[in-house]
């Protein structure tokens, strides 16, 4: 079996390792990317220090002890700060953020570190050693606990943030949610089970060998798939949907429309649709609320408010339903019977095989 834990903790770290590096490597650096390159580190460590005990390496062990043992109260402000620095100014989310890695810095300096002396110098912070032994499986529940807490909470914030691109983005898919939902849910998952088997440890003493090292594994098996999941996407780790400004729309659903002239949002929607047909904006998978906005001359708030709250729909919704009418005039014409689904689909504006067959079968009811 610890073949088997050196197999999986080797590789672990060796994809930690190559993630930072992309991450590191990549031109543009902001706060997300900057959290990444944090929580892969701090992976690295938490596998060091497993592979330390498996193999009795004092000095390996209790030097990534320091860094690993409160991991999980640094892992859940890291990642919430993460979903949110996605989506508003880098700034505004580490300033409103700060005090939520206060917990961590106490728990290393007044906990971790002492212990780690202790350990490694005799005679140093003695009581300390009792404390960690005698009371680690609790110390293990209420981190694991806080955790759960801040995965859950990051997760539910994801799912609302993602609802609102739809009101500035015509394709969502190439932004890799996918990749932001694996990660959340690898977390969620595996602190799950570390709590159960934590919870199984204090009750009936079921797990005789050190759990934590199943854990670990599966932290490893999750970073080989993330692996190969994120760099099979089109953009590797780091999905490039920071919205321009804080949504607007948020602002214009406590409006209404009697608040605002009749005859300009007829004539804003008589423009926008002359545009639409004539100019076909449509067929450029990079269309945006903005772009669109601009085009008819006006703002996005005016463009995403008459979408909202007078036509109804959202710009994702809207967008692609002229796509999905593309295609069906593409589909009919003797001009492209050479031509494949996917490259008639692609013609139309739409930027993956997946969104494609997604979106015309809830417009048509039916599949390609």
């Amino acid at each position: 079996m610890k073949l088997v834990y050196d197999f999986l903790y080797i590789i672990g770290m060796l994809f930690s390792s190559i993630f930072i590096y992309i991450l590191f490597k990549s031109k543009e650096r902001n706060l997300s990317k900057s959290i990444l390159i944090v929580f892969f580190v701090l992976l690295i460590f938490v596998l060091l220090e497993s592979y330390g005990v498996i193999h009795n390496i004092r000095t390996l062990l209790y030097s990534s002890f320091i860094v690993a043992h409160g991991a999980k109260l640094l892992i859940g402000p890291l990642l919430l700060t993460y979903i949110q620095a996605l989506f508003f100014d880098d700034q505004k989310v580490l300033k409103k953020n700060t005090i939520l890695f206060i917990p961590y810095i106490v728990f290393l300096l007044c906990i971790s570190l002492p212990y780690a002396i202790a350990r490694l110098f005799d005679g140093y912070f003695v009581d300390y050693i009792y404390f960690i032994e005698n009371y680690n499986q609790y110390i293990r529940l209420s981190q694991g606990i806080i955790l759960l807490v801040f995965m859950s909470f990051g997760f539910i914030q994801f799912l609302k943030f993602k609802k609102i691109l739809k009101c500035n983005y015509s394709t969502i898919e190439h932004n890799n949610f996918i990749w932001v939902r694996y990660l959340l849910l690898s977390v969620i998952i595996i602190i799950s089970i570390d709590l159960l088997m934590a919870i199984s440890q204090l009750l009936f003493d079921a797990l005789p060998i050190r759990s934590q090292n199943i854990s670990m594994a599966l932290i490893a098996i999750a970073l080989i798939y993330g692996a190969y999941f994120g760099i099979n996407q089109t953009k590797v780790l780091v999905p490039y949907f920071l919205l321009e400004k804080e949504t607007h729309t948020q602002n214009a659903t406590n409006k209404t429309i009697d608040k605002l002239k009749e005859t300009e949002f007829i004539d804003l929607k008589i423009s926008l649709l002359a545009y639409i047909q004539n100019e076909k904006p449509y067929l450029d998978e990079e269309l945006t609320l903005n772009k669109l906005a601009k085009a008819i001359k006006t703002t996005d708030k005016k463009l995403s408010f008459l979408l909202n709250q007078y036509m109804k729909t959202t710009f994702y919704s809207f967008i692609n339903s002229y796509r999905v009418d593309e295609f069906k005039e593409y589909i009919a014409s003797s001009s492209y019977k050479e031509y494949t689904i996917e490259a008639i689909a692609y013609e139309c504006g739409f930027k993956s095989k997946a969104s494609f067959y997604r979106l015309f079968k809830q417009e048509t009811g039916l599949s390609p």
